[in-house]
């Protein structure tokens, strides 16, 4: 049997039951029960179970007791179309097939609880799955750069919920991109009030910041990213780069080193790694980053400065192996 709601309160069928034939097994009735709770799982009384057999088109109906309960029995044999409703309610419709052969005793069958929508809360649902859409379609735009068309959707998202994080996130994004800095770093100071946990947030915050010039500020950004997610790795390069220009390339390199580990294709990685190891004077480490790079980087200017170097740091170590033979 298929079910779908229930529903509370005693309904008694009479019906003409026929003489039994003496050693002939007798079909016998149904017994149902169920309830009918909210969305929350509070019962719901007075809710009216109407039921109609499809073939005789026989109608029952009952209604739900003070506990979201309904019973019926001496259910006779057949398919039911089912509805269950209630003023101020969305209703349901389902199907009881009661069909299956039993003897001699009734049947009994219990449903699952059915559960009906408030109409506010249906109301609410149809919202939350426009905002939902409106939210798929601005984030798409801003994907694109078109931070203009996004705007409009962005706009309503707020006006519906002034705190929803992923919309004032993408404004975020949309005033990055139209290099309203300071708007930019108010938006993303309230994402990560909002959800600290979020790390794209924080990396993104660490961006504006460098931008504005606040390289310090940028760097607790970047590590607040790296602390939820250790391997992000826009977060790794861009906090090793401000300490390697900050002339802390000790500082930078375990950051350049991660990064580059996570992407042995990393050729801006290998790079900084090689630079941080030469200013440690620890030319053959360079040295290997710097042939692992080239082996990756495809545009001519930058393998034409690669190889210039990589010819440097080898003549380097030369004479210094020349100067280390002759003492």
């Amino acid at each position: 049997m298929t079910k779908n709601c229930s529903v509370a309160g005693w309904a008694i069928l009479v019906g003409v039951l026929g003489l039994a034939m003496p050693g002939r097994a007798q079909d016998r009735e149904y017994a149902v029960s169920g309830a009918v709770v909210t969305v929350g799982k509070a019962p719901i009384p007075g809710v009216v179970v109407e039921m109609r057999e499809r073939t005789t088109r026989r109608a029952v109906k009952t209604t739900t007791d003070a506990e979201g309960r309904f019973k019926m029995f001496g259910l006779a044999h057949g398919v039911y179309e089912v509805r269950i409703s209630k003023a101020g309610y969305q209703a349901r419709s389902d199907e009881w097939n009661l069909s299956e052969p039993q003897f001699n005793r009734m049947k009994k069958v219990e449903l699952e609880p059915y559960v009906l929508m408030s109409e506010a809360e249906v109301g609410e649902a149809a919202r939350s799955a426009e905002l939902k859409e409106l939210l798929g379609k601005a984030s798409e735009q801003v994907r694109k750069g078109e931070c203009a068309a996004a705007r409009e959707a962005l706009g309503r998202l707020l006006a519906a919920d002034p705190n929803d994080t992923n919309a004032i996130y993408m404004r975020a994004l949309c005033e990055l991109q139209e290099g309203q800095l300071d708007a930019a770093v108010a938006s993303l100071r309230r994402v990560t009030e909002l959800a600290p946990d979020f790390a794209a947030g924080h990396v993104n915050l660490g961006v504006c910041l460098d931008r504005r010039g606040d390289a310090e500020g940028a760097l607790v950004s970047y590590d607040a990213a790296l602390a939820l997610e250790p391997d992000n790795k826009l977060a790794l390069y861009n906090a090793g780069v401000l300490h390697y220009n900050s002339g802390r390339a000790a500082a930078a390199l375990p950051y350049f080193t991660k990064a580059a580990a996570l992407d042995p294709g990393d050729a801006p990685a290998l790079e900084m790694v090689a630079y941080c190891l030469l200013q440690a004077q620890r030319l053959a480490e360079a040295l290997d980053h710097l042939q692992r790079a080239r082996a990756v980087v495809s545009d001519p200017q930058r393998a034409t400065a690669l190889d210039e170097l990589i010819e440097a740091v080898r003549a380097r170590i030369s004479a210094g192996e020349s100067a280390a033979s002759g003492s």
